[in-house]
């Protein structure tokens, strides 16, 4: 594999004392600092944007609603003073002037919106129960994280902080760099130096399984993996697409068909044809298949002379959409002291992250290959 550079990253390893901050726009001296989020992305880190407690109670501000990722949309009427936060079928409408909280029928609500610098904040607690959101609060190794959450988050609180935590911890350098209020002298918090890249044992190999979404995909993920090798688990209609069994056998990447047949009978013809269409395209033998199903698939692969690619770390639900998500899974292979292989889902979905975690591969000297028949 090339050498590639290594993306910098802010290891989140340092604690952080929370400076009592001055009054500016959209803050309350003395507020606490707190990162916000929307269901799995991290938003700007900004004083202005701060969430902060009146009353116990905790604010959010309305650039949380802008860009529909929650499913409720913000708008303002400053002629008639009101903040609203609605959906198709329902709205939640504040009067500024008059501090109540009422919806289209009129009903109100205990609760009020506040405004700071020109910028609406809202009541966590009531705007989450009224459309039927999720929000947590948890500590991080810097600050606070406050989380809102719909249906459409995949991440649980957990699996998030340690995903994000490299981001967050980028986000909260540069904002103490930007604030008046920053530590000053000796000291101040020092940039602490990239930890270490995680390390493989002698000899260890990682296999990279990857389902091919698309024939575009697969080829974009070939691209990012370079002299690396990986393994593609491909459906029947798929291996339809002669080049590319052709383009990943070349490559030295691994062919896998991945078997969807219900019955001992559907999966041998599978097998069959799925033999025939790598063989035509590549003359090469099928000896990789994955399967997921409810059939003993194990006497119909050795009658065909195949072996069963299973995965002993499944990531297919943190999909490796970014660099932060690679340093995240780095960590967890680091974890591993033997050969591993690690099943990232579909490759378009990997494309954001790939390359970052073949840099960190190719740090700790792991050797990235394709599953074979011996693996």
């Amino acid at each position: 594999m090339g050498k590639r550079g290594r993306k910098a990253g802010w290891p989140a390893l340092f604690l952080v004392l929370v400076m009592l901050l001055s009054s500016r726009p959209g803050r309350a001296a003395g507020a606490d600092v707190y990162f916000t989020a929307v269901n799995d992305r991290v938003l700007e880190l900004r004083d202005e944007t701060m969430p902060f407690r009146s009353e116990g109670v905790l604010y959010v501000p309305s650039t949380l609603f802008e860009g529909g990722d929650l499913g409720v949309s913000y708008v303002r009427n400053d002629h008639m003073g009101l903040a609203m936060l609605y959906t198709t079928k329902i709205d939640l409408r504040f009067d500024l002037e008059k501090q109540t909280a009422s919806d289209k029928q009129g009903r109100i609500y205990s609760g009020h919106a506040i405004e700071r610098g020109g910028i609406v904040f809202f009541p966590l607690p009531l705007v989450c129960g009224y459309f039927g959101l999720d929000w947590s609060y948890n500590q991080t190794k810097t600050v606070p994280l406050v989380r809102v959450k719909s249906e459409s988050a995949i991440l649980d609180d957990v699996g998030f902080i340690d995903a994000a935590s490299w981001q967050m911890a980028g986000l909260y350098a540069d904002y103490l760099r930007s604030t008046e209020t920053a530590p000053e002298g000796p000291s101040a918090p020092q940039t602490p130096e990239p930890p270490p890249p995680v390390q493989a044992a002698e000899g260890q190999k990682i296999y990279l399984l990857l389902s091919s979404r698309s024939g575009v995909d697969t080829r974009r993920a070939m691209e990012l993996l370079g002299d690396a090798q990986g393994t593609f688990l491909l459906t029947l209609e798929q291996m339809e697409d002669a080049d590319l069994l052709r383009g990943l056998t070349a490559l030295g990447h691994g062919a896998a068909l991945q078997a969807r047949g219900e019955t001992e009978e559907d999966l041998a013809w599978e097998l069959r044809r799925a033999g025939e269409l790598l063989w035509q395209a590549a003359c090469c033998p099928l000896e990789l298949v994955w399967y997921e199903g409810s059939v003993d698939i194990g006497p119909l692969l050795e009658d065909a002379g195949c072996v069963p690619v299973s995965a002993g770390l499944d990531r297919r639900e943190q999909a490796l959409s970014s660099a932060g998500r690679a340093e995240s899974l780095l960590r967890t292979i680091g974890q591993h002291r033997e050969d591993l292989a690690v099943y990232l889902g579909e490759d378009g979905a990997c494309l954001g992250g790939l390359e970052a975690l073949l840099e960190g591969l190719e740090e700790g000297q792991y050797r990235v290959c394709a599953w074979r028949l011996t693996a």
